[in-house]
């Protein structure tokens, strides 16, 4: 009998390492009573468990062992022709996956259509599927693609919100009580950055603005490509993502006022995201991240004004001073300096000092043809009339 009529067989299974010696006990008893019934009573269980391991015992212990529950015949091979279809699908459609193999087997005259991880089984003996990179390799391999690139050659622009940061939006509030008599606006901070961020040095170049239009983003553009081409450096690629301040959503073939400012300072490619996808603007995302950890959660202003003196001398510590741990523990102008063309290696320091402002204030001074640098008085006429024109689409 059970040592404790108060547990049961279910209860040592569960308490017990070798329950082999339980069911061991359940086989004696049953030979000392010869009565199932009494010793399904006396071990609380069910006659069917002791007539179970009646039946198994053959003397040995290991009769009395659980059996694997593995199925008997655990992989049903397809046919070799329905192997070879799916190798075929896969190498003359190599970007269609699992989701098209159905139509196409069916197509073939085929009746079995193999689940999904035979199918990428099947691909993955043939060697047909992509090698798939860890999170440190693909960054490994986009910092050497990124090394290839020149110093300013290619230019990230994004716009970032400031009015989910409770350190400024709190300001902002407290500065627009006291400037609602003057204006209507109730934030006394600009509530957007504008961002500019070269793909090879990191190199940050930043704006503020009270509206988020695609005048202040065709201003702000203007203002740093200007900036760069008093040094002689002209970007070849601008990459944005989709925003109505950079693209027609209406019409995505239709110009716009970005595009028309890109190109009359020499820009040759607008690069656009696919929709969606973030990931393509890393950089520009990355450096949003650290500014407002190291500046806007603890900054205290007094002024729109102050803010951007600020944001300017952050700016400069950001190019000249701060380390990048992504980019070999090099600041952007140590990377400027480091390359073999003579025409990056003497580039004065100051290239890194962009003129940080708020950009609704020089909308006028945009029109007119000057700001703190001059345009090209020859183009003077084209851009007033391209700025006319894209005023009164935004009226209508």
């Amino acid at each position: 009998m059970l040592a404790n009529n108060i547990l049961s067989y279910s209860d040592f299974l569960k308490d017990s390492n070798e329950p082999i010696r339980i069911r061991l006990a359940m086989v004696k008893r049953y030979r000392e009573v010869g009565n199932i019934s009494l010793v399904a009573k006396e071990f609380k269980t069910t006659r069917k468990t002791v007539r179970k391991w009646i039946e198994r015992f053959s003397g040995a212990m290991s009769s009395l062992s659980n059996l694997s529950r593995a199925p008997k015949n655990p992989y049903r091979y397809i046919e070799e022709r329905t192997e070879m279809l799916l190798v075929k699908f896969r190498r003359d459609r190599p970007s269609l996956g699992y989701d098209y193999i159905h139509h196409y087997l069916l197509e073939h005259g085929c009746k079995e259509i193999p689940s999904k991880s035979t199918v990428y089984a099947i691909w993955r003996k043939y060697a047909l599927l992509p090698k798939r990179y860890k999170k440190y390799e693909k960054k490994k391999e986009l910092r050497a693609i990124k090394s290839r690139y020149k110093p300013f050659e290619k230019i990230q622009i994004d716009v970032k919100e400031l009015r989910d940061i409770p350190n400024i939006l709190e300001q902002s509030l407290a500065l627009g009580l006291k400037k609602q008599k003057k204006s209507l606006n109730r934030y006394g901070l600009p509530m957007y950055q504008y961002t500019a961020r070269d793909v090879k040095t990191g190199a940050l170049f930043v704006a503020l603005a009270y509206t988020h239009t695609r005048h202040t983003a065709a201003i702000f553009a203007d203002r740093v490509l200007t900036h760069l081409g008093n040094y002689g450096i002209t970007p070849n690629i601008i990459q944005t993502d989709n925003g109505t301040e950079f693209v027609n959503t209406r019409d995505a073939l239709d110009r716009t006022l970005f595009m028309d400012i890109a190109e009359r300072n020499g820009i040759t490619k607008h690069l656009r995201i696919p929709p969606g996808a973030k990931t393509w603007q890393s950089d520009v995302e990355t450096s949003h991240k650290i500014i407002e950890y190291e500046f806007y959660d603890i900054v205290k202003v007094i002024s729109d004004t102050n803010l951007a003196h600020k944001l300017r001398a952050y700016q400069w510590g950001f190019n000249v001073m701060r380390k990048n741990s992504y980019k070999g523990n090099k600041t952007p102008y140590e990377i400027i300096k480091e390359e073999d063309e003579m025409k990056y290696a003497t580039l004065s320091k100051t290239i890194l000092d962009f003129p940080t402002c708020i950009l609704d204030e020089k909308f006028h001074s945009f029109i007119r043809g000057g700001y703190h640098v001059a345009l090209p008085t020859t183009k003077f006429q084209t851009i007033h009339l391209i700025l006319i024109f894209h005023m009164v689409q935004l009226v209508n």
